[in-house]
């Protein structure tokens, strides 16, 4: 069948296996917008919970870090997945004893304040709608690509399904639908790895692969091969890798993954504690298979890049004329704006760099893992299956994150402070949706991937949330008052130096050399010192607060 066509066949049935899940298992009660069907397994809750946590950044943006970000792309890997270990062994088995359904909820019940639930609930929207702008900007990427058209109006596209799709229902009904999803993601993503293991190495297993002898150049290991690539043409080599904002990634998004409040509510709503940790386990092992052959992705996807389009006749190319290595798929994209082909020195041959050292392909990289299948001349339907699982987790996330925002809006903040009747509740809680997601399609970091986007809502979360989870549950003698300042000088730090960096000053005179992704260390830091500082010249904590800490920390 040809492409185009197996393309829409393909992404219309996803949609319809989720929609239809979707509206068979509908929401009905208040209850069902947090919590799981009573009966769900934790095998299917930590599928849920994967397919929240694989969005954008993961099965679109990650693939591409490497023409961004060198050998510093790795910090990304890294930092993520020791998040989620940090989140299922050191803050998951505690916050369950406490039987609160967010974040939020839990400092008012730790801390004994409704003034700090009320600054949470802010924190949590502000790193939501940073988190749902960089996923939009993957649905339009996707959207782009289906329909052969221009970026802008692939996301408001985008837009209105995810909005359409989020007004059905609530947690119960996701949690069935991403079972369906994680199914589609896993082959989706995985499927083009495996071709290209085959192709560039002598082994079957893509998470293998980056240790495997090389095809190309025998005797060779891949990573040799590729280091090799990287300094032929121009990439960032290991040469430029910097040690510690490296290291300050790797800390802040690790911290802020295990902060994230569209995660945490997932275990919030788990039955019991030993279901919770259930599901944490069998999230980790799912979110595994996935990440460990991310590496990979990165060395194949460069050189499959390089194989099939360095030298190549233009004309030719994009005429499919060229034996083995077909190029309409470049002509469609540049339809996208996407990638981009300038004829440095009228050859009329791409060359990914020439006498002046710059390359006359340039590829977005947010778009190299769904091109990647296109440039290999995998099968149509390999082409078709990985844009079909990039929607899927695209959306997923979405879902996730304007659920969150609607129910902590709703039933948090709206509910008990300002708005008793349940039909004005409603309405104000869907506009203020809609201002959400219309806000977050116009917001715009200048030059930055969905990847670092998603990073900056990670950093933020790992300099206000994070440390305020850690003191609350393991050092008793935290109050109020150090909590708020503490949260309040990590936001701070963090948002003025972010701000400043990505929009006032493009020196790139970075303090000490972290970027904006990775300042969060320092924010989480001066968030632990205000906290315990201020707790320690203030009144002790009350009595009920001490229990809570108590009964939080009992194993069970």
């Amino acid at each position: 069948m040809e492409l185009q066509s197996l393309i829409y066949l393909f992404v219309g049935v996803s949609f319809t296996i989720y929609f239809g899940l979707a509206l068979w298992t509908k929401a009905s009660s208040t209850k069902d917008f947090y919590i799981e069907n009573n009966s769900f397994n934790p095998v299917f809750s930590g599928i849920s919970i994967a397919v929240d946590f694989i969005s954008a950044a993961t099965f679109i943006s990650l693939c591409g870090a490497f023409l961004n970000s060198g050998y510093e792309s790795f910090a990304y890997i890294i930092g993520i997945t020791s998040g989620f270990v940090l989140l299922t062994f050191l803050v998951v088995p505690y916050l369950k004893k406490m039987e609160c359904l967010s974040i939020p909820l839990f400092f008012e019940k730790r801390y004994n304040s409704k003034s700090i639930k009320l600054f949470t609930i802010i924190i949590v929207v502000l790193v939501s709608f940073i988190y749902i702008s960089a996923q939009l900007k993957g649905v339009g990427i996707i959207f782009s690509r289906i329909f052969q058209i221009d970026l802008s109006t692939a996301i408001l596209i985008g837009m209105g399904i995810t909005l359409l799709y989020t007004f059905i229902g609530g947690m119960k009904n996701i949690a069935y639908t991403q079972i369906a999803q994680y199914i589609i993601i896993l082959f989706s993503f995985m499927t083009p790895i495996f071709f290209l293991t085959i192709e560039f190495t002598n082994s079957y297993i893509p998470q293998m692969a980056i240790f495997s002898k090389s095809t190309i150049f025998e005797d060779r290991y891949l990573i040799e091969v590729f280091e090799q690539t990287l300094t032929d043409f121009g990439f960032k080599s290991f040469s430029d890798f910097s040690i510690l904002n490296s290291l300050a990634i790797v800390i802040s998004l690790s911290l802020g993954v295990a902060s994230l409040p569209h995660i945490l509510i997932k275990f919030f709503s788990s039955p019991s504690t030993i279901d919770a940790r259930k599901s944490s386990l069998w999230a980790l092992i799912f979110v595994s298979i996935i990440y460990t052959s991310i590496s990979s992705l990165f060395i194949l996807s460069t050189l499959n890049l390089v194989k099939h389009t360095n030298g190549v006749e233009y004309d030719a190319f994009i005429n499919n004329e060229i034996e083995n290595n077909e190029g309409k798929w470049l002509k469609t994209w540049e339809k996208t704006g996407l990638v981009k082909f300038d004829d440095l020195n009228n050859n009329r041959k791409i060359d990914l760099i020439n006498d002046s050292n710059l390359s006359e392909l340039s590829i977005n990289p947010d778009a190299l893992s769904l091109l990647t299948p296109e440039i290999a001349n995998l099968p149509n339907w390999v082409i078709s299956l990985v844009l079909a699982g990039a929607l899927s987790a695209t959306l997923s996330t979405i879902t996730g994150l304007i659920l969150l925002i609607k129910t902590t809006i709703s039933y948090e903040l709206l509910k008990e402070n300002f708005i008793q009747n349940s039909i004005k509740k409603v309405i104000f809680s869907k506009l203020l949706i809609v201002l959400i997601i219309v806000l977050a399609t116009l917001f715009y970091i200048p030059n930055y991937t969905i990847l670092q986007t998603v990073a900056i809502s990670f950093t933020i979360c790992a300099a206000t949330l994070f440390p305020t989870l850690i003191l609350g549950i393991f050092y008793n003698k935290t109050n109020k008052l150090g909590a708020i300042l503490g949260m309040l000088v990590g936001l701070f730090f963090t948002i003025t130096y972010i701000i400043y960096f990505l929009y006032l000053d493009n020196s790139n005179n970075l303090f000490f050399g972290i970027s904006s992704e990775g300042i969060g260390t320092i924010g989480a830091i001066l968030n632990i010192i205000t906290n315990v500082v201020i707790s320690k010249i203030t009144s002790k904590s009350q009595k009920n607060i001490d229990e809570s800490i108590d009964f939080t920390r009992v194993s069970k």
